[in-house]
């Protein structure tokens, strides 16, 4: 009994010594141990201005480092994106009625991921028209551009630097309320694009901004990686859902100044009064001239399947639209860009929602939105042309809206008549199926 005690005993002492050093060992390893010079650390690195950053926050980060500290180059992103908008489509003619200094061209990787992140978050939106090329529209919303991973050599930039005035962007005198927002120092448009969440659309009209980029002489959508000396922002005045009111206005400015102040820059506000009257005496010259233009296909015999004029639409090389309830021809401009013709309808047909084997009508319909079809283009003529087609192809007659033959002396009268229009929109500044007039002429 003494040698069976004595060994517990032993044993009991020899599991509390294992104990208490391990105990030992675990407090001496988490001891805080001074840094050697030899110690392998990774370098610290700046805070990156993202699309979630505050304002308040985003403004801090871009501070202007004191006198005595070292000063740190910021990586630049050359290169962006144009903003580029939709084709409207045809409809009723009524109305109802701190900063960021140049760096080094030199981009290190984590930086670039960074800055293309952000950007991705501020992009909205912008809508690139369903169709063969995909057609520019007039209610483009300005959308923040994509930074470009090729570096732009200081050389380079040298130049594209031209005398005179800026190049234009999007913005445009003639449509839109400009408000220009003087910055004290330059600004990157990393700290821009942050702070215009507020800044798409004011109701119904659409809302731009772009900067003064030196390094062009030229305006541009606001950049991620650019530089900026000057910034200036846009309501459109009128489109068709009628004219800029002083609701619209109001969040406009509103807006405006929240930006002003979180760059440290004073904006040229308007008077809202001149505004207002500016938009509704632009929506009433818009009223005169947003005119549609209609032929119609009509069946001399039995009634034509939906079926059969989608077939027929679709080897014609005519464009479903999004919604389903037309087709569109496109052409190619000057440029290569395929803009809209004219629309082909087949009475309330929808085209992906309806049962074509079903739905059947004695009438087609071609429309020409005038504004938005370029005159050099001759839309009128090549809509004709398709009707006279389509009436020989498909045992019909070419007749306009009161249903009368369309002949010779009625295609001189209307031709007559839409040169008219043609001159009145070029008087403005404003020719059909422009970039300004497809703006102004779009919902």
């Amino acid at each position: 009994m003494d040698l069976q005690t004595a060994l517990v005993v032993a044993g009991i002492v020899l599991l509390l010594l294992v104990v208490a050093y391990n105990q030992w060992q675990i407090r001496k390893s988490r001891r805080p141990r001074a840094l050697q010079p030899e110690d392998d650390l990774p370098p610290m690195r700046e805070p990156v201005v993202g699309g979630s950053t505050k304002p308040e926050v985003s403004a801090k980060l871009h501070e202007t480092p004191p006198p005595d500290h070292i000063e740190r180059r910021e990586p630049t992103l050359p290169g962006g994106a144009a903003t580029v908008g939709d084709a409207a489509s045809a409809g009723p003619a009524a109305r109802a009625a701190g900063t960021d200094e140049a760096g080094d061209a030199t981009l290190a990787a984590a930086a670039a991921s960074a800055a293309q992140s952000a950007d991705a978050d501020d992009q909205i939106a912008e809508e690139v028209a369903y169709g063969a090329g995909q057609a520019a529209r007039g209610d483009a919303a300005a959308r923040a551009a994509v930074p470009s991973a090729t570096v732009q050599s200081e050389e380079q930039a040298d130049l594209a630097v031209i005398d005179g005035q800026p190049r234009p962007a999007v913005i445009d005198p003639l449509i839109d309320c400009i408000v220009p927002l003087h910055l004290e120092r330059k600004a990157s448009g990393d700290r821009i694009l942050p702070l215009t969440g507020r800044l798409r659309r004011a109701g119904t009209k659409q809302v731009h901004i772009e900067g003064l980029r030196e390094a062009a002489n030229a305006w541009e959508p606001v950049t991620a990686g650019h530089q900026y000396e000057d910034i200036q922002v846009a309501v459109q005045l009128a489109n068709r859902s009628g004219p800029l009111n002083a609701l619209e206005f109001s969040e406009f400015v509103n807006a405006v100044e929240g930006l002003a102040e979180a760059l440290d820059a004073s904006a040229e506000l308007p008077d809202m009064t001149e505004t207002v009257a500016n938009a509704r005496e632009l929506d009433n010259f818009a009223a005169t001239c947003d005119v549609q233009l209609g032929v119609n296909v009509i069946s001399d015999g039995a009634p034509w399947s939906a079926a059969y004029v989608q077939s027929v639409a679709t080897q014609d090389g005519l464009v479903l639209s999004r919604d389903g309830t037309r087709f569109t021809r496109y052409q190619a401009d000057q440029d290569g860009i395929q803009r809209a013709l004219f629309t082909l309808q087949f009475g309330d047909t929808n085209f992906l929602r309806d049962d074509l084997t079903v739905k059947a009508g004695h009438q087609i319909t071609l429309l020409l939105d005038v504004p938005q079809a370029a005159q050099p283009a001759k839309p009128l003529k090549l809509m004709c042309e398709y009707g006279d087609s389509l009436a020989q192809r498909m045992g019909a007659r070419l007749v306009d809206d009161n249903m009368r033959p369309l002949t010779e002396a009625s295609f001189v009268a209307i031709f007559t008549q839409l040169q008219a229009l043609y001159d009145k929109l070029d008087a403005r500044g404003m020719p059909a199926g422009s970039p300004v007039a497809l703006r102004l002429f779009s919902n």
